[in-house]
């Protein structure tokens, strides 16, 4: 089977306000449009990995549900229902990243669910089990107690897993956005890692940094995905950069992840 990620979306409470010279409402909306008329149909499935909207506040959240027409009651971890620019009732995961507050993404997303702390979920599909990670609500990472516990315990089981989390999980090659990695990142990899585990990750797929990469660690594959709202360059210091959204087209088969990049034009 295949789905779809996207990440980093950093809307605004009006559609049309600009960020960075960019609408990121309407970069967001032409990549659902092309979503709909390109891969849709071959995909079972949309993530979104982290920072829906910046800042979190309930009309930011509101401009979210209207752009993307969610109309379901799912409870957490979803999916909800997305209906835009011709996908109609296609489910949709979203995890928090950073900028984004979890109680009031829950209270407007997900109003059926108790509000949490840490987005920390798994769910089953076809046989492959998604590992929904929460590094925390700071752009530094945390490998917080409960995320480790759950984490260990959630890779004890049989089946091939695939990681989402929004902050990055290995240095990329610059210096502002590497200061972003949890401290304890060796205590996220000896689980990960560990012999009789590494082989059940399909691969991990993150957000945040803006950029697209595709790396690995002791045989695991890192993919990461460029923002649909600004992209950013892999340099030293804040750098945004004119570059068309991504979003990653993943499909996996005898528990092998494969994936391709679409770039949409705005």
């Amino acid at each position: 089977f295949s789905f779809i990620q996207i990440t980093d979306h950093h809307l605004l409470e009006s559609e049309d306000a600009h960020r960075e010279g960019f609408v990121p409402g309407h970069a967001l909306r032409m990549v659902m449009r092309h979503i709909a008329q390109h891969t849709a149909d071959k995909a079972d499935f949309i993530i979104s990995t982290g920072d829906l909207v910046e800042p979190p506040t309930e009309a930011a959240y509101g401009c979210a549900i209207q752009l993307l027409g969610l109309s379901s009651s799912a409870s957490l971890p979803g999916p909800q229902k997305v209906n835009t620019e011709g996908l109609r009732d296609y489910p949709m995961y979203f995890l928090p990243g950073n900028h984004d507050d979890r109680e009031l993404m829950t209270r407007c997303l997900f109003p059926d669910s108790e509000p949490l702390a840490l987005y920390n979920f798994t769910f089953e599909h076809k046989g492959v089990q998604f590992i929904f990670m929460d590094w925390g609500p700071e752009s530094k990472a945390v490998f917080l107690p409960e995320t480790r516990q759950f984490l260990a315990q959630a890779l004890q089981s049989e089946l091939p897993s695939v990681i989402v989390c929004h902050q990055h999980v290995k240095k990329i090659g610059s210096r502002w956005l590497d200061s972003f990695l949890a401290d304890d990142l060796d205590g996220f990899w000896e689980i990960v890692a560990a012999p009789g585990v590494k082989e059940k990750v399909l691969g991990i797929l993150c957000g945040h940094v803006h950029i697209t990469y595709e790396d690995e660690y002791k045989g695991i594959q890192i993919l990461g995905l460029r923002s649909t709202a600004y992209p950013f360059a892999k340099t030293d210091d804040v750098t945004v950069i004119l570059a068309p959204p991504h979003y990653r087209f993943v499909s996996i088969k005898d528990n092998i992840l494969t994936s391709r990049i679409y770039k949409v034009s705005i």
